[in-house]
């Protein structure tokens, strides 16, 4: 709670409870979490298991644009052989195989407008909930190591989707001059009941 008495200035007053890995804090006027660098790590970690919903939720589906543009280098052929091989993976996570035919359909017609020179993230649209994933799941396949995927992902949210972060209204990032990563927590504004 260091974090958010700097924040917040030593002379307010609030009460805290754990939130998960988290700490919710309640000033009287706004419930903030307090997440240290290594919680939204884990965070992020969790939404690439079980059904992959939290992806579509957790995310704005242009991290997944950025990554590609400027992380993977790939042609368009293989791009969609990749995407086809996570769209694989995303139906072997399901519980339920409901809609895969359907999904093989929307997949499909992605394929083929990316191709034709569509935007993939406006081609997906047609099953977002489940294409955004597959596209999530196929920027993550080319890193060796996943743990760079997934502080790729945190510096990105915290950097320049802030307003994705929370209920968008208020971001803070609190810590030493230059900010290393396991000395930085972030403070923002959430809809959560205290």
């Amino acid at each position: 709670m260091q974090a958010f008495a700097h924040f917040g200035g030593l002379q307010k007053v609030f009460h805290t409870r754990s939130f998960g890995r988290h700490a919710l804090v309640n000033d009287s006027v706004h419930v903030y979490k307090v997440s240290h660098f290594n919680d939204l790590l884990a965070d992020y970690k969790s939404y690439f298991k079980a059904d992959y919903k939290q992806i579509y939720t957790g995310f704005p589906a242009e991290l997944w644009a950025v990554l590609l543009s400027e992380k993977i280098q790939v042609e368009k052929d293989d791009l969609v052989i990749e995407l086809y091989q996570s769209w694989k993976i995303y139906w072997q996570g399901h519980p339920s195989s409901k809609g895969k035919d359907e999904s093989l359909l929307h997949f499909n017609a992605m394929a083929a407008a990316f191709q034709a020179g569509g935007d993939l993230l406006e081609t997906a649209q047609a099953d977002a909930q489940t294409l955004i994933p597959v596209i999530a799941l196929t920027v993550k396949h080319p890193y060796t190591n996943s743990a760079d995927f997934f502080v790729e992902c945190v510096h990105l949210m915290t950097q320049k989707y802030v307003d994705q972060i929370g209920d968008g209204l208020i971001f803070v990032k609190v810590g030493p001059e230059a900010y290393p990563d396991d000395q930085t927590y972030f403070i923002y504004t959430v809809d959560e009941e205290f």
